[in-house]
């Protein structure tokens, strides 16, 4: 019996004492909580500033080594340029000789045809648009040009109509000069990157000097009479011009250029009659103009 009350009393003060030390653990845990925010929700708020500061720092350091993107229109042909060339030109400039009335009647001279050789340099400017899509750039271009192209041909004795040479000291004589001539034309060509190949033709005009002469001069003692056929004379033609280049941008705005034009100006003829007069006597000249260019150029583009 004893023994009962003994262990009766001794669950009393257990549960007595746990009573009190739950509101005084409950207590200090509430003036921890409200003295150092240790909880969970508090662990939770600064986890949350650390990353939140660190997604921009982590952002702040890949941004200096990533590559800068070009300007959009960087690697486009696309836009309007001007710019400047110099250059060669050679070609033909076939010069025919035709007695009139006809060959029959004008023993003296048998039709012939002289190929001065045309040589010189050629300098300008040229301007004009493009407009690319994808690898495809479509534009036109006009082009001036300043030339020294010319040429001479000479021959001596003069033949007659028979083939035997005329008892004379005459000469025929063809001369033909470029002083300038222009185009205007569109192009079209393929983008390789920084290099533009293209294909070009259209309308070209130059202006031109012509000279000729059959100078049937005779010889020293000689009672043949001295009779010329003198011609000179400046015409502005027009004609077409068809050829091709290559262009590689150096820069943003600036590109470099090889280009190569036939030059065809047609044909020009005149009818000369002799000094002095020499009824029904005449003579025909007829002047080819083929010329081939080649020029390297500057560009400033837009």
């Amino acid at each position: 019996m004893r023994d009962r009350l003994l262990g009766a009393a001794m669950i009393a003060a257990l549960v007595t004492g746990l009573g009190l030390a739950v509101p005084i653990s409950t207590s200090a845990q509430d003036k921890k909580d409200n003295s150092t925010p240790t909880t969970a929700d508090g662990g939770e708020s600064l986890a949350t500033r650390s990353v939140a500061h660190a997604v921009p720092a982590a952002t702040n350091s890949v941004k200096p080594n990533s590559p800068q993107p070009a300007p959009a229109d960087s690697d486009s042909w696309s836009g309007g340029y001007i710019g400047g060339h110099v250059g060669y030109g050679s070609g033909d400039a076939n010069t025919s000789f035709t007695p009139l009335p006809n060959a029959t009647s004008f023993i003296d001279l048998r039709p012939t045809t002289l190929s001065p050789d045309l040589r010189g340099m050629t300098g300008g400017a040229q301007g004009g648009y493009n407009w690319q899509s994808g690898k495809f750039v479509f534009g036109g271009e006009a082009s001036f040009s300043w030339s020294n192209i010319d040429g001479t041909a000479t021959v001596s004795p003069i033949i007659m109509n028979n083939g035997s040479p005329f008892a004379s000291n005459g000469f025929l004589l063809a001369h033909q000069e470029v002083k300038w001539f222009g185009t205007l034309r569109p192009r079209a060509g393929v983008a390789l990157d920084r290099v533009l190949v293209y294909g070009t033709g259209g309308l070209a005009y130059g202006n031109l000097n012509y000279t000729a002469n059959a100078d049937f001069r005779p010889s020293a003692g000689s009672p043949i009479l001295f009779f010329q056929y003198p011609v000179s004379f400046s015409k502005t033609r027009t004609g077409w011009t068809a050829g091709g280049g290559a262009e590689v941008r150096v820069s943003r705005h600036w590109s470099l250029r090889l280009e190569y034009l036939y030059v065809d100006l047609g044909n020009e003829s005149i009818i000369a009659n002799p000094v002095p007069a020499n009824p029904p006597f005449q003579l025909g000249y007829r002047w080819e103009t083929r010329a081939h260019t080649f020029s390297a150029g500057i560009n400033f583009r837009f």
